[in-house]
């Protein structure tokens, strides 16, 4: 047994690590196991050399801003999840209980895991538009919505057993562009 120290400072045993297991800073070829931030760094890099930058399709926001910026929020005002706030970003946000969903519903059980509808923020116009989804019903201040609705600063948004009241930053006055 040799135990040895990493660049960051972490000891362990070099003959059963080829790298350090502690900051995942492999000196070999096995696989091993890394944070989230860590798995997402290294996709990132991998799509990165697979795909030229000018290929990528970027956000007008994110390419911009280099960043995701809040253009409006969620706030539960009903159901399992009242008084939890959410944000929406520019562009299609997904809403269900799947925490691969845009905005995650987690615990209302009546709400569809996957596109149980989305909102959209459309930054040419600074409008806000709700979609009905693949999910049971949807209603904008209480009425059932069957196609795309325009929403303004206020209005209420209910799915499965959750009310939500919307709340616009980026309005005609305040954008991001």
């Amino acid at each position: 047994m040799a135990i040895i120290q990493c660049d960051s400072g972490h000891y362990y045993d070099d003959e059963k690590y080829s790298f350090c297991p502690h900051c995942a800073e492999q000196t070999g070829e096995d696989e091993l196991t890394m944070s989230f931030a860590q798995e997402e760094e290294r996709i990132q890099d991998k799509l990165a050399s697979m795909v030229g930058e000018d290929e990528k399709t970027v956000g007008i926001y994110q390419s911009r801003m280099k960043a995701d910026p809040v253009v409006g929020w969620l706030v539960c005002t009903e159901g399992p999840e009242r008084g939890r706030d959410y944000r929406i970003h520019s562009g299609r946000n997904f809403l269900g209980r799947s925490s691969r969903m845009d905005i995650p519903v987690f615990d209302d059980p009546a709400v569809t895991r996957e596109k149980h509808c989305s909102i959209i923020f459309d930054p040419k116009d600074t409008k806000f538009i709700v979609v009905p989804g693949e999910g049971s019903n949807t209603y904008v201040n209480a009425k059932l919505l069957t196609k795309p609705k325009a929403i303004r600063n206020g209005d209420s948004i209910g799915i499965g057993d959750s009310v939500f009241i919307f709340i616009a930053f980026c309005k005609q006055e305040r954008t991001w562009l």
